[in-house]
C-alpha cells in the first residue's frame, strides 16, 4: 500500500468514525476525478454505500457521462442510481442552479438518518473561500464548507459529510495515477468564464507559488466559522431578549425592543432568526432594505420580501413569515364541502381539522366576501366581520384567509378564533402547513 493510499483510506475512515451515519450510506458521484477516488477509497475501505449520479442535461455529453459512471460503479459491484433534474438558470445562474438542483435531488432520495459523501477536497475549499470573498460574503460565507451538516428538511436526520476536505487535488490525482482509475474530464472547467474556473487556473496558481495557500485559507475559514458561531449565539440571545414566540403562521418578536438594538446587530438577529426557520440567507442588500422599511411610520404597512419570507409588522410585532401566495378565485372553488371528521387540505398551504367537541356534518367552508356580520357566542350584539377580526388580534395579511364554516346557510365558526351561538363548544383547528 502506498503512503497516499493509506494516507487517504485514514482520513477517510477518521471522518466517517466522527460522523457515522444512522442510515444509509451515499456517494455524490459525478464521474470526476474527485468523486472516482473516493468511490474507489470506500471501496477498498470495504465501506458499503450506493453510488448516486445526478444527470443535469447541461451538456451534450451528459448521457455519455452516466453511462460511464454506471458502467465504473458495475465494475466494482457498487449499487448505481441516477436521477435526472431540471436546472433552473435564474437562481443565480448555471452553477447555482445545478447546485441548488443536484442538493434537492439528493435531499429527496435519501431517507431518514441517511447520509451522502461529496469528495470536495482542500483545493475546492480554497477556491470557495476566495470566491465569497471576491463577492462580499460575511463570517458565515467566508467560513466555507462544512465538513459536516445536514441536508433537507431539519428534524429529517439526512446528513452530509466531505471526507476529503483536509486534502489536496494532488494528492487524489496521485492515488488515480497508481490505480490505473478512469474518470470523466468536464470540457467546461476550462472555460474561465465561469469565476471559479477563472480563479483555478488565473489566479490561485500565483497565490500557491509564494504561500502554503490550503493551510492558510483552512485556518482563515476556521476563524470564520468560530466567528460566526458567537454571531449565532448573539441572534439566539438578542431573539430571546426581543421576546420570540411562535405564531400559528411564522414567528414574531418585539418590535420596540428590536429597535433599540444598534444596526449591526439588528441585521444579524435577523440572520438569526432567518437561519432558525431553515430559511436561505438574503443578500446584504436586502437586509439594508429590510432595515429601512422597518423604520417606517408607526401606520405604515410594512411587508419585506427576504427570499422564500417574509417580514411584516402589526400592533408592535414583527414577523418573520412564509410568503403567501395568491389567493385565486376559481369557479367551483371559492366553497368547499367538509364532513366535520377528516383534515380539510385548504389553498395557501392551510388546513381545517375538528376539535376534540366538533361533530360531524355537512359543513361548508369558505373564504371572506367582506362586508359579512357575525355574533361570538359570549357577546349579545353581531358586529362587522372586519372589526371583529381586528378584536382577535388576526394580522391583516391572514384576514382575506381565514375559513368560514357554516352549515345550511348558518354562520358557526371564523376560522379558530371563535364559533357563534349556533356552533359547537369550541371553534376548529386552524393550522398553516410549514
Amino acid at each position: 500500500m502506498t503512503e497516499v493510499t493509506r494516507h487517504l483510506l485514514e482520513t477517510l475512515r477518521t471522518a466517517l468514525r466522527g460522523q457515522p451515519a444512522a442510515g444509509r450510506l451515499w456517494l455524490g458521484y459525478s464521474g470526476g476525478l474527485d468523486s472516482s477516488v473516493l468511490m474507489r477509497l470506500l471501496v477498498e475501505a470495504e465501506i458499503p454505500f450506493t453510488a448516486l449520479h445526478i444527470h443535469h442535461g447541461l451538456s451534450a455529453q451528459a448521457d455519455a457521462w452516466l453511462a460511464h459512471c454506471e458502467s465504473e460503479a458495475t465494475k466494482l459491484a457498487v449499487p448505481f442510481v441516477a436521477m435526472k433534474v431540471a436546472v433552473d438558470r435564474k437562481r443565480g445562474g448555471i452553477e447555482q442552479g445545478a447546485r441548488e438542483a443536484r442538493y434537492t435531488a439528493f435531499a429527496h432520495k435519501m431517507d431518514t438518518g441517511d447520509q451522502i459523501l461529496l469528495a470536495q477536497h482542500g483545493d475546492d475549499q480554497t477556491e470557495t473561500f476566495l470566491l465569497r470573498l471576491l463577492r462580499g460574503a460575511g463570517v458565515l460565507g467566508l467560513g466555507g464548507m462544512a465538513q459536516h451538516r445536514g441536508i433537507g428538511a431539519v428534524d429529517e436526520g439526512k446528513s452530509l459529510l466531505r471526507p476529503l476536505l483536509g486534502v489536496s487535488r494532488a494528492e487524489l490525482e496521485q492515488y488515480a495515477a497508481v490505480n490505473e482509475l478512469r474518470w470523466i474530464d468536464d470540457d467546461s472547467n476550462s472555460d474561465i468564464a465561469y469565476d471559479r474556473n477563472y480563479l483555478r487556473s488565473q489566479v490561485v496558481p500565483s497565490l500557491r507559488s509564494r504561500w502554503p495557500l490550503n493551510a492558510r485559507v483552512a485556518q482563515a475559514a476556521e476563524n470564520m466559522r468560530e466567528a460566526a458561531g458567537l454571531l449565532e449565539e448573539l441572534a439566539g440571545e438578542d431573539l430571546c431578549r426581543c421576546g420570540l414566540r411562535r405564531e400559528p403562521f411564522g414567528s414574531s418578536i418585539d418590535l420596540p425592543i428590536y429597535r433599540a438594538l444598534s444596526a449591526p446587530r439588528k441585521k444579524n438577529l435577523l440572520r438569526g432568526w432567518l437561519a432558525g426557520m431553515g430559511a436561505q440567507m438574503p443578500e446584504a442588500a436586502h437586509l439594508e432594505q429590510a432595515l429601512s422599511q422597518l423604520d417606517a411610520r408607526d401606520d405604515a404597512a410594512v411587508e419585506v420580501h427576504l427570499g422564500e419570507r417574509a417580514l411584516r409588522r402589526y400592533r408592535d410585532r414583527l414577523y418573520l413569515t412564509p410568503q403567501l401566495p395568491r389567493l385565486k378565485s376559481t369557479a367551483g372553488e371559492s366553497e368547499w364541502f367538509w364532513d366535520g371528521t377528516a383534515t380539510l387540505a385548504l389553498p395557501g398551504g392551510w388546513t381545517l381539522s375538528p376539535s376534540p367537541a366538533w361533530p360531524a356534518g355537512e359543513y361548508a367552508v369558505r373564504f371572506r366576501n367582506h362586508g359579512e356580520r357575525a355574533r361570538p357566542r359570549e357577546r349579545h350584539h353581531s358586529q362587522t366581520l372586519k372589526k371583529l377580526l381586528q378584536e382577535y388580534g388576526l394580522p391583516p395579511w391572514l384576514r382575506d384567509r381565514v375559513p368560514l364554516v357554516s352549515r345550511a346557510g348558518t354562520l358557526l365558526a371564523v376560522g379558530d378564533l371563535f364559533v357563534t351561538a349556533e356552533g359547537p363548544p369550541k371553534p376548529p383547528i386552524w393550522t398553516f402547513l410549514d
